[in-house]
C-alpha cells in the first residue's frame, strides 16, 4: 500500500529555533557553557523533532489481500487489517478506517456521516513489528461496503506537530450484504412450457440435433421424420424418435429509473428478484438478468448470461447487491433493443420497474419474437407478478 504523505509542524517550532540563536548569542557574548548548552539542546530538539516528522510512516506496510465475503442481513463480519514497519516506531497513534454504511462497527455509539463510518483506533508499532487490527461488524443494509480510506495520525516525539499517511487507494477488502426477500404473489404459478434444451418425460417439443433412436413408421408419421438409412437395414421404413424438451428459461429485465433519477421503489424491487432469484434456484430454472445500470464493455448494461445452480443464484444477488442510487442509468428502451438485437431472447420475460411509451414499444418487439410478458408490481410490503397486458399496449401503440 502506497500513502500520501504530509507533516503538520506545531507553529512553536519556528519560535523553539529563534529561541535557542539567540541563547547561542547571549553564550558567546557571557562566556557561557551552560547557556550554549540550552541553545544546543533547544536545537537538537527541532532538528529530531523535523526528522521524525518528516521520516515517520516511509516504511509502513500493509498486507493488502483480495478478498470478498457474503453476507445476509445482521450477519456479523469483520475488517482485518496486517500492517508492517521496517521504518521508525510510531508511539501513540491514531489509525482511522472510513467504510461504506452497508455495514455497522459493533461500537453502538458510531454514526455515519456521509455515507461511511469513521473509526478511530489508537495505534502503536514499533520497528521490525507486525500488527493486526481487527475491527467487528454488522451487516446492515444491501450493498456492497468497501474500505475506502485509511488514515495515520503520527505524533511527533516531542509532542510537535504531527505527520498523517492517506491510504491513495482501496483496501482490497469487500463486504457483499444480499437483498432481502419478500414474499412474491404469483410466482408459483407461472412456469414456462416453452421449446428449450431441458430434458423431460413429456414435451411436445423435440430435440432435433440429433434422433435418439428409431421405430416402426405410422402413417401418421411426418415423411420428414423417416430415417432412411436405418429403414434400408431393416427393410422397413423406420422413424426417428427425439428426446422431449422444455425451456424453463426465464429474463429478468429491471428498470432502475424513474425519468431522470432512481426509483422509489428500488429496494423493494431488488428484493422481489431475490425472491424470484431463489424460487428459480430451488426449481432449478435457468434464468438471465438485465439492469440498466451503465457499465463498460461489450455490454453497456448489468447483465448476467444465462445460467442456473448455487453459483449462478450468488452472482444473481452480487448483482443486486451491487445497485446503488448513485449509479448513471442508461435510457430502458435502449437497454430493451440491445437485448432484442444482440442477446438470447428467452421464453419468459418478467420486466420490473416503471413503463414508458418508448420501452412499451420495445416490450412490445419482445413479445414478437416469441417471449411470454409478465410484470412484477409492487403493492405494499410485497411483489406481484402478474401476466403483462400486451394487447392493451398494442392497441395504445397503434
Amino acid at each position: 500500500m502506497k500513502w500520501n504523505k504530509y507533516s503538520v509542524e506545531d507553529r512553536k517550532i519556528p519560535g523553539i529555533i529563534g529561541f535557542a540563536i539567540l541563547l547561542i548569542i547571549v553564550s558567546l557574548y557571557m562566556q557561557s557553557k551552560l547557556v550554549l548548552f540550552l541553545a544546543v539542546f533547544f536545537l537538537t530538539v527541532a532538528y529530531l523533532n523535523q526528522l521524525y516528522l518528516k521520516r515517520a510512516g516511509d516504511q509502513l506496510y500493509l498486507k493488502n489481500i483480495y478478498e470478498k465475503k457474503h453476507f445476509f442481513v445482521d450477519n456479523k463480519g469483520q475488517w482485518t487489517l496486517s500492517f508492517r514497519n521496517e521504518g521508525y516506531p510510531i508511539l501513540k497513534g491514531e489509525l482511522r478506517v472510513y467504510f461504506d454504511y452497508f455495514v455497522a462497527p459493533e461500537d453502538v455509539n458510531q454514526k455515519s456521516n456521509l455515507l461511511l463510518y469513521d473509526i478511530s483506533i489508537p495505534f502503536s508499532i514499533y520497528t521490525k513489528q507486525t500488527k493486526q487490527i481487527i475491527i467487528p461488524f454488522s451487516a446492515k443494509r444491501r450493498g456492497i461496503a468497501k474500505i475506502r480510506k485509511l488514515e495515520f495520525h503520527i505524533p511527533s516525539l516531542f509532542g510537535f506537530g504531527e505527520t498523517i499517511l492517506e491510504s491513495k487507494y482501496f483496501v482490497n477488502q469487500q463486504a457483499v450484504v444480499y437483498p432481502e426477500p419478500i414474499p412474491v404473489k404469483g410466482l408459483k404459478e407461472h412456469l414456462s412450457i416453452l421449446q428449450g434444451v431441458n430434458v423431460v418425460s413429456f414435451s411436445v417439443y423435440e430435440e432435433r440435433l440429433g434422433p435418439l433412436g428409431t421405430r416402426d413408421y405410422v402413417p401418421s408419421d411426418s415423411f420428414n421424420r423417416i430415417h432412411w438409412k436405418a429403414s434400408a437395414r431393416k427393410q422397413a421404413l423406420q422413424t426417428k424418435i427425439y428426446e422431449k424438451i422444455s425451456d424453463k428459461g426465464w429474463n429478468i429485465s429491471l428498470n432502475v429509473s424513474d425519468g431522470h433519477s432512481i426509483t422509489g421503489n428500488l429496494e423493494k424491487l431488488l428484493s422481489s428478484l431475490a425472491e424470484i432469484a431463489y424460487y428459480a434456484f430451488h426449481k432449478q430454472i435457468p434464468y438471465s438478468m438485465c439492469i440498466n445500470v451503465r457499465t463498460s464493455g461489450n455490454t453497456p448494461f448489468l447483465y448476467l448470461p444465462k445460467g442456473e445452480g448455487k453459483d449462478h443464484l450468488q452472482s444473481a444477488l452480487e448483482t443486486l447487491a451491487s445497485i446503488s442510487t448513485q449509479n448513471t442509468s442508461l435510457p430502458y428502451d435502449y437497454m430493451l433493443s440491445f437485448y432484442t438485437r444482440h442477446l438470447a431472447v428467452q421464453p419468459f420475460f418478467i420486466h420490473a420497474g416503471i413503463r414508458t411509451e418508448d420501452s412499451n414499444q420495445m416490450l412490445f418487439t419482445v413479445s414478437n419474437q416469441g417471449a411470454r410478458m409478465f410484470e412484477l408490481k409492487i403493492e405494499q410490503e410485497h411483489g406481484l407478478l402478474s401476466e403483462l397486458e400486451i394487447h392493451q399496449e398494442r392497441r395504445v401503440l397503434s
